[in-house]
């Protein structure tokens, strides 16, 4: 397909602080990202930056075992009887008496509730969390779970959702999909309460919101975590990325060749960075009203790491707080920089502004959908769903 093209005496430069700053100046909107109450409290020390943890291999480091199944079902108001865990460490030897469990459960509510295992040896070293998950069903298990920071081994609060299927065959391992939200949905914009703060990623729309208005297609194989980000022009944002899969790995049955992103606006951004600089670790990502927050005069030495990666970019031609000619011009980078294994898809929604992205992934947005979407000939139709499109690819097949 031929494409067009956009001169490189035309582009600006995309430095990500550039573009986040100017994201945080957008103008509120129903389904879009929220602006900062003026009012609004200063949070205390920014929660929302503490240190990343550690999930790299140390033989130095006490593990725990779970006894039992590490999912565990019940019915409303059934006791859990805990199977317990052990824990061994190479100076301290057997510590599973010195085991701390921590239980988050309200067996007089369904929902998917943790046990958290923690121990420390004597230098101080901690084990990695070992998790169990109780599943407390009605008829079927709920949809979402806020997983505040605080209540787990991440350093980022998020949402989970896990299939219906999660846990019944101990042995499988599932897709896992990180979406990556907008700007306004940032904690330092949403309060300074963990808890309450993740109530806005479900106002940001796409995936939280579909998830919690139970509009998400339960046939979808997909674990799917949102973590919420903070002042992301001010920290290293790929490797708090990386820690978060790294602490999704450890906590949930993934297939680590499944692991797929998609972003929109900043988390569009996110998302392509990401993939930039951890292309072994993702089997594909669509990015929404996003791009490559990179300078094309200054392409990194990594840059085409990229090329290794399947990507989807979607935009709007009447986006006024990116302009689509971001999307254009990283689809061009990656095309005129590297040699990529799959041609990356590129589709324009004809007048359509910034927010496209719930459209998006509840599919209406495709062609023949009750909205009537239309899209650039010059460029990919959106003509397929997006999740099949992802499924397709897995990092075994790469």
């Amino acid at each position: 397909m031929q494409r067009k093209t956009i001169a490189k005496s035309n582009i600006r430069p995309l430095g990500l602080l550039g573009i986040l700053l100017a994201i945080v100046t957008m103008t509120a909107c129903s389904n879009g990202e929220t602006s900062a109450n003026p009012n609004a409290v200063a949070p205390p020390p920014p929660y929302w930056e503490i240190a990343t943890p550690d999930f790299s291999f140390d033989p130095d480091r006490p593990v725990i075992t779970l006894q039992g199944a590490q999912v565990m079902l019940l019915n409303i108001g059934e006791a859990f009887i805990d199977p317990g865990a052990t824990s061994n460490d190479v100076q301290d030897g057997n510590l599973s008496d010195e085991i701390s469990v921590d239980v988050q459960l309200d067996n007089t509510q369904a929902g998917d509730y943790f046990v958290r295992y923690q121990v420390s040896d004597s230098s101080g070293k901690q084990a990695i969390d070992a998790i169990r998950i109780l599943r407390v069903v009605e008829d079927l298990p709920v949809d979402i779970s806020p997983r505040p920071v605080g209540t787990t081994q991440s350093h980022l609060g998020y949402i989970e959702y896990l299939p219906d299927d999660y846990g019944l065959d101990p042995e499988r391992k599932y897709p896992l999909l990180i979406y990556n939200h907008g700007n306004g949905a940032n904690v330092e914009f949403a309060g300074n309460d963990p808890l309450g703060a993740l109530g806005a990623l479900l106002q940001n729309a796409g995936p939280p919101l579909l998830l919690n208005a139970g509009q998400w297609d339960p046939n979808l194989p997909f674990i799917v975590l949102v973590p919420q980000f903070g002042n992301v022009a001010n920290v290293d944002v790929p490797s708090r990325i990386d820690a978060f899969v790294d602490f999704a790995i450890n906590t949930y049955g993934i297939d680590e060749s499944q692991v797929y992103f998609t972003g929109w606006s900043q988390g569009g951004f996110l998302s392509f960075l990401y993939a930039i600089e951890h292309p072994d670790r993702v089997a594909a990502i669509i990015s929404i009203s996003g791009g490559i927050p990179l300078d094309p005069d200054a392409l990194p030495e990594n840059f085409c790491n990229i090329a290794n990666v399947p990507v989807w970019a979607f935009h709007g031609n009447q986006d006024d707080v990116v302009p689509f000619e971001s999307s254009i011009q990283s689809i061009n980078l990656i095309e005129q920089n590297c040699q990529p294994k799959i041609r990356p898809r590129l589709t324009i929604l004809e007048d359509r502004d910034h927010v496209i992205h719930h459209s998006v992934f509840n599919l209406t947005a495709m062609q023949g959908g009750n909205l009537g979407y239309t899209s650039d000939p010059n460029f990919d139709p959106y003509d397929q769903s997006i999740f099949e499109w992802l499924l397709s690819f897995d990092l075994d097949d790469r």
